[in-house]
Parts: C-alpha cells; sequence; structure tokens
C-alpha cells in the first residue's frame, strides 16, 4: 500500500474493501486483466469487456459497479471508471496536457462515494491515467475527494494508492502542504443512473473546459 497521508490505514477485520479502477487504457480497449476480473465478481468476461470498453469510447464519463457478497470476499466491491485516455475526457478538456480537474474530482468522487455507498470504508485508487503515475493535479482532486467523503459521508473511509503507482515524493510534499491549498468544497456531482449489460452504471456529466 502507498505511504501517502491519503492512506489511514486500521488492522480491523470487519472493514470492509472496495477498489476504484480505471476502465482501460491508451489502446482504448478493455483493461488487459478484465477476464479475472469477471471471474471474481461472477460476470461473464464477454460482457465485462463491452461494459469497460463503453466506459472507455463513450461519449461521458461514467463509472461500473461490482459488487461480492460472499462472506469473506477480499474486495466487496469494485468501480471502474473513464480513463484520462477515454473519448470523453478528450471531449471535456486538453486530453493529456493540462489536467482536466473538473473530470478527475467528479469521476473520483463518484468511484469511491459508490463504494462507500455499499459499505466500503478501506479502499484502493488507481491512477486516472492507467499506464503513468498520479499527476499533480489528479492527486490534489484525490485529497478533495477523500476529504470531502470524509466530511459528507462516512469519516471512516480511508484511500490507498497502489504502490509504485506515485512518485513518493510528490506525494509527500503534497500532503505536508495541503493545508496550504484552497482545498475545495464539494460540488455536486450530476449523476445518472443506468442499466448496461445487466451491469450498474452511472454517467457522470463534467461540463466541458474552456
Amino acid at each position: 500500500m502507498g505511504t501517502s497521508n491519503v492512506e489511514m490505514d486500521t488492522q480491523a477485520s470487519s472493514v470492509l474493501h472496495g477498489r476504484a479502477c480505471t476502465a482501460g487504457g491508451r489502446s482504448g480497449r478493455a483493461r488487459p486483466d478484465t477476464s479475472a476480473i469477471a471471474e471474481y465478481f461472477s460476470v461473464s468476461p464477454d460482457r465485462l469487456e463491452r461494459v469497460l470498453t463503453n466506459l472507455e469510447t463513450g461519449d461521458q464519463p461514467e463509472i461500473a459497479i461490482l459488487q461480492n457478497t460472499a462472506p469473506g470476499a477480499k474486495v466487496a466491491a469494485a468501480t471502474f471508471f473513464s480513463s484520462a485516455w477515454s473519448k470523453s475526457y478528450a471531449n471535456v478538456g486538453t486530453p493529456y496536457g493540462k489536467v482536466h480537474r473538473d473530470f478527475h474530482y467528479q469521476c473520483l468522487f463518484s468511484a469511491i462515494a459508490a463504494l462507500v455507498e455499499v459499505g466500503c470504508e478501506s479502499i484502493r485508487v488507481e491512477p486516472p491515467m492507467s499506464g503513468h503515475l498520479w499527476r499533480r493535479d489528479a492527486y490534489i482532486c484525490l485529497l478533495e475527494v477523500v476529504r470531502n467523503i470524509q466530511k459528507n459521508m462516512n469519516r471512516r473511509a480511508m484511500v490507498h494508492l497502489e504502490l509504485g503507482s506515485y512518485h513518493a515524493r510528490m506525494v509527500e510534499t503534497l500532503d505536508r502542504e495541503r493545508d496550504d491549498y484552497d482545498m475545495q468544497k464539494h460540488r455536486p456531482v450530476g449523476t445518472g443512473m443506468r442499466i448496461f449489460e445487466g451491469l450498474n452504471m452511472r454517467t457522470v456529466y463534467v461540463e466541458k473546459s474552456l
């Protein structure tokens, strides 16, 4: 697990674990471990691949929600969100230059909030630009998300970074100096629920940057 101040770990065995993951990568296709994920969550691999591909190729960013209700499941739920390589990211901002912070904040908040809603308190989060380390602005968005979820939803919610997914110096600096930032209060996130391929989806409405 990461060593960021985002992480407030506990050894409580009763804590439900969740994962917030990107749907795909630069190829525009579903993530390569889709079959293993589908097996864990008892979903057809073909169906999950279509869902994750849809998250990457749709006009609006979305999240998909999977749950494993088996007693003792290591991961109780996972959310998959449109990555920074997705068509929807290209639609709302400069794709790979300056980070479009509203996209990251709203997608990360929606993905993590959905996990908190089903009882997850220990959540591991992948970088929005899959295949790359956390970028500064995206990480600040994550800090804002965690603060606002703890304030408005569950104060015990903990977020962890994937080991090796970040520059330690950047994270340590931002954690140390975060009180100096104008951390944004929660901005309402417009979402629309729908069912696609039999799975729960949420469309995230992000305004196009100027």
